[in-house]
């Protein structure tokens, strides 16, 4: 796993030649958010969210994950964790140029995760502080490995710009958290959509337990990529809070 977040790391450095630009991702949207108004589309494929949650809850909600959930949730006191809520605010910068801000709140029951997040991109420029921002669920991720030591999530939602177009699109993810060594662990995580596509990983250091409240300490790094041409990438470290 140390090997693959270095790799991972090395690609965030090499990617990171070209400076990302707030107003060239806000002009890129609204160049897209254009084309389909003039072509008759709808803006954002919000349409398309909507079909994909029906057939995402249609082929999963049936007898097998219901018993998969039971069982998922009998584990509780092996794997307290299972059952969980999760507060977090991680922070990546490159120097001089932009910051990038997560706040984020993941809910986990079992065999199930929903998870909300913010994605602030603030860029220093000679006009002052520029800013964007994208509202992030994960309306349902299905946890398909748990363990003490390892979970493995996939999930879908949608992504909505809170600026110029507002558009929104559906996003998947695909993450795996990792806890081999007590307190020391790594997460890696993968988002993609239409409008961003999202590489992370960061390692993971529990500094602080009171009873059902646990803390961590995470450093790490994140790459992302907007409508395919403007680059965002910065070092990555934070704070988690987990209550379970």
């Amino acid at each position: 796993m140390t090997r693959i977040l270095l790799i991972i790391l090395v690609f965030l450095v090499l990617a990171g030649t070209t400076r990302a630009q707030v107003d060239e991702i806000k002009s890129a949207s609204k160049s897209k958010g254009s084309r389909e108004i003039g072509s008759g589309g709808s803006s954002g494929g919000s349409g398309s969210s909507g079909s994909f949650m029906i057939d995402f809850f249609f082929q999963f909600m049936f007898v097998e994950v219901i018993n998969a959930q039971q069982h998922a949730v009998s584990r509780k006191r092996e794997i307290p964790s299972i059952i969980s809520l999760d507060a977090m605010l991680q922070v990546a910068a490159q120097p001089s140029s932009y910051y990038i801000a997560n706040p984020r709140l993941r809910a986990n029951w079992g065999l199930f995760s929903t998870d909300f997040r913010f994605n602030y991109i603030l860029e220093e420029d000679f006009d002052g502080v520029k800013h964007l921002r994208t509202n992030e669920w994960q309306v349902l991720q299905l946890n398909f490995i748990t363990t003490r030591d390892v979970t493995v999530r996939v999930g879908g939602g949608v992504i909505t710009e809170a600026y110029e177009m507002r558009q929104s699109y559906p996003e998947w993810t695909a993450g795996v958290q990792i806890k081999p060594f007590g307190k020391l662990g790594g997460v890696a995580e993968y988002r993609g959509s239409e409008a961003r596509k999202e590489v992370s990983a960061h390692f993971r250091y529990g500094f602080f337990e009171r009873g059902k409240l646990h803390g961590y300490l995470t450093a790490g790094a994140v790459f992302q990529r907007y409508y395919q041409q403007v680059n965002v990438w910065g070092l990555q470290g934070g704070v988690v809070m987990s209550i379970f």
